[in-house]
């Protein structure tokens, strides 16, 4: 899961294992959270996230913010939308797959 805080101005990558959500490590760097970065409100935003076997990039409106190394999930899965009671979200053009 990717979240874009704006309560808490953080981008954050989770995985869900058994109902249990925990925060994903950055390459480079032990624990922690995410990273530090302004999230206004009542704005739109572009959360990108590639996936190349194990690694995973993470960008917030165009920018790379980090990378992510996981190997839990081994085969293809589903994308899901989350958002917390505490925010108004909306979502608009969802794309998975190959880009170019």
């Amino acid at each position: 899961m990717a979240r874009a805080n704006a309560l808490e101005d953080n981008f954050v990558l989770y995985k869900t294992v058994n109902g249990v959500r925990s925060a994903l490590d950055i390459v480079g760097r032990k624990g922690g959270y995410g990273v530090s970065v302004p999230v206004p409100a009542n704005t739109w935003h572009r959360l990108r996230i590639d996936f190349k076997g194990a690694r995973f990039t993470a960008s917030f409106n165009g920018k790379q913010m980090f990378e992510i190394e996981d190997s839990t999930f081994t085969d293809g899965g589903k994308v899901g939308l989350w958002t917390k009671a505490d925010s108004v979200t909306l979502f608009d053009e969802i794309n998975y797959g190959e880009t170019k």
